[in-house]
């Protein structure tokens, strides 16, 4: 069997994905092209595809029974945060596009230290709830601490957050996803009083306004 009648094989089994998929399709389109792999190319495939046999697959076919049901949802919410990350970002992409991730490698991103404290924040109750009145804390960073919605200019950026300052916002909703593996990263879709285009800022951001006296 050729390399591009195995590399062919290796990609029709679900159990190559991420960074090894990515891989040999690469190498698949270099060899359409005529162009030769060099020697470490050629080391790197013979690995891959070791890795994505159909030994492989069965044992990959009896762990997707497993992380449908015990992980999914906890992957999703690990996936939203990955995504952002160099290391995990290729699996995490898996994950949202509904591909079973590779189970060794999974376990690593679900044991690491910070998709633990990204799970804390992911499952902890929100401290706000939609419709509550809230104000910025003091050091909020219109560019660090604030997602603004669509393609904005800054000078509308510049005046939602001034206003944002002056006068705070009603929360909409809780957001699901998490994006920084930090306490108080549950994230708010809120509305600025007086505008019309709505922000997400992260818990540790905000606080309850306060009571005007009588």
């Amino acid at each position: 069997m050729s390399y591009q009648q195995k590399i062919e094989e290796t990609l029709s089994r679900s159990v190559c994905g991420g960074w090894d998929r990515g891989f040999l399709e690469s190498i698949l389109s270099q060899m359409s092209k005529n162009k030769k792999l060099s020697v470490k190319q050629k080391q790197t495939l013979g690995k891959v595809l070791a890795r994505n046999t159909a030994e492989a697959q069965k044992f990959h076919d009896g762990w997707s029974e497993t992380y449908n049901n015990v992980y999914k949802v906890d992957a999703r919410a690990l996936a939203a945060y990955h995504k952002q990350q160099p290391y995990y970002r290729n699996m995490a992409e898996d994950i949202l596009n509904d591909r079973v991730p590779e189970r060794s490698r999974f376990l690593r991103m679900y044991e690491n230290k910070y998709s633990k404290k990204v799970l804390s924040q992911y499952r902890a109750k929100p401290k706000y709830e939609a419709g509550e009145y809230v104000v910025p804390r003091a050091g909020l960073d219109s560019y660090k601490h604030i997602e603004y919605q669509g393609d904005m200019v800054w000078t509308n950026k510049n005046r939602i957050v001034t206003n944002f300052k002056k006068r705070g916002g009603f929360i909409l909703e809780i957001c699901e996803e998490i994006k920084n593996a930090a306490k108080g990263a549950k994230r708010y879709k809120l509305l600025t009083i007086g505008e019309t285009e709505p922000i997400i800022v992260e818990e540790r951001h905000i606080k309850r306004a306060p009571k005007v006296s009588k």
